[in-house]
């Protein structure tokens, strides 16, 4: 059975296809357009030299070669001849009777005159730009002809009443267009395979931090699933006993009871959590600061933890020395403050010490939450803020908690511009340190 692809490898395969295809149609048409003009400008040239000699031949603008010809030189083959042409390099000019026939043969000269005389008069093509392939001797020469009736009135009796054709070769230009073309295609397959390159990089870069995305997405159902069907499996047991035990009192199943409510308050944290971190990825969850004056505020808030603390034979210390006021989400800082503290609390052992310290430098509050256990390695500090990771694997959902609370806690403390930041506590412990931009 043949293996399917990963979905993102598929992702991947059909984004590097389209921006290859895309580069290929971009440097394609980029070689058209710079091939197309490129073969405009050259005819163009030609076609603005042939339209001016048309238009010197019927101003009748004399020449050194044409002042002092007559007509019987013109005709007569054997007549002096002076250097050829009434027109630029390269170009040349037949004279046709009305019937076809060349009338300035002498002035072609024989070697030019073996190949041109092979031109014929085509009445259709008057006042039109045309191509002319001709051949003698097997070569092949090509011309950029314009055929033209000259009035009778024309003052050279060379043109006057006659068929004049002004033929430019282009030999030359149509080897600088194929030396053009050859190397634009050269280029464009060099092209084509950057940009197979270029494609494949792109692709790789594009779709890194959407397969990273896609990879937590996936981890984090899987791990919303585990931790949700935990405490369902609990509670369906419990239940599925009490029934069992129809006559029993409640009084009797206390523990069964209280077993299946602690489970449904874990679940409600953890929908809780899970519900806050979905809005914190779709951007729906909104940043509502408060003017909050710190010393008052922090001080109310963490006064409840010193009985709780007590409660469970350990020390709880509170250093609160921030002033003035400041702009804060304060549902959102007293999430945090229950995250770091529920944690603080639930890894200090008994008889062990815990304390916070609220501090303000200038337009920063600093939040520090110390504890006395057994800390963080330094290989497990960049993943705590991981959703679901746990330092310690053994730990089950009501010991270690679900591994969501420090990822709601980074996030507090970036909607508030700040940074979490994890240190040793010596000799033993740790301390989280959120530091909070305010205003």
């Amino acid at each position: 059975m043949k293996k399917q692809k990963k979905p993102e490898t598929r992702q991947q395969t059909r984004l590097f296809i389209n921006e290859l295809v895309t580069f290929a149609i971009l440097f394609a048409t980029l070689g058209f357009v710079v091939y197309f003009f490129f073969n405009q400008s050259i005819y163009t040239n030609i076609d603005q030299g042939l339209r001016g000699q048309e238009r010197q031949i019927l101003r009748n603008t004399p020449t050194p070669k044409m002042e002092h010809r007559t007509a019987s030189s013109v005709t007569d083959p054997k007549a002096k001849r002076s250097p050829s042409a009434s027109g630029p390099f390269r170009s040349n000019i037949i004279v046709f009777n009305s019937k076809g026939k060349i009338m300035n043969a002498a002035m072609l000269g024989e070697r030019n005159y073996g190949l041109l005389k092979k031109a014929q008069l085509i009445k259709k093509n008057l006042n039109k730009v045309e191509d002319l392939s001709l051949t003698s001797d097997e070569i092949t020469s090509h011309f950029r002809t314009i055929l033209i009736k000259v009035p009778k009135s024309n003052s050279n009796p060379v043109y006057a009443g006659r068929y004049v054709m002004v033929m430019e070769s282009i030999d030359a230009d149509l080897m600088a267009i194929n030396s053009f073309r050859s190397a634009l295609m050269v280029t464009l397959i060099f092209f084509w395979v950057l940009a197979i390159l270029i494609s494949y990089l792109l692709s790789r870069w594009s779709m890194g931090p959407i397969i990273t995305a896609w990879r937590k997405q996936r981890d984090f159902s899987a791990n919303a699933a585990h931790e949700l069907r935990t405490p369902l499996t609990v509670i369906q047991n419990q239940l599925e006993f009490l029934l069992t035990q129809p006559k029993s009192r409640i009084v009797d199943q206390v523990d069964e009871v209280s077993t299946a409510l602690d489970e449904v308050r874990h679940m409600q944290t953890l929908t809780s959590r899970l519900l806050t971190l979905a809005r914190s990825d779709s951007n729906v969850t909104q940043f509502n600061p408060q003017s909050v004056d710190l010393h008052p505020w922090f001080t109310d808030i963490l006064r409840p933890y010193v009985e709780i603390a007590n409660s469970q034979q350990k020390s709880f210390a509170a250093n609160v020395t921030a002033e003035g006021k400041a702009q804060l989400d304060t549902d959102l800082i007293r999430q945090l403050l229950v995250i770091l503290l529920d944690n603080a609390i639930k890894y200090t052992p008994e008889n062990g010490r815990m304390g916070v310290d609220v501090t303000r430098v200038k337009d920063t509050v600093q939040i520090a939450v110390s504890d006395t256990g057994a800390g963080i390695s330094d290989e497990d500090k960049p993943k705590v803020f991981d959703r679901f990771y746990r330092t310690d694997k053994s730990r089950n959902s009501k010991t270690g908690g679900n591994g969501l609370g420090l990822a709601i806690a980074q996030w507090v403390v970036q909607q508030h511009h700040g940074k979490l930041t994890i240190k040793d506590n010596q000799p033993t412990g740790a301390i989280f340190v959120a530091s909070l931009a305010i205003k």
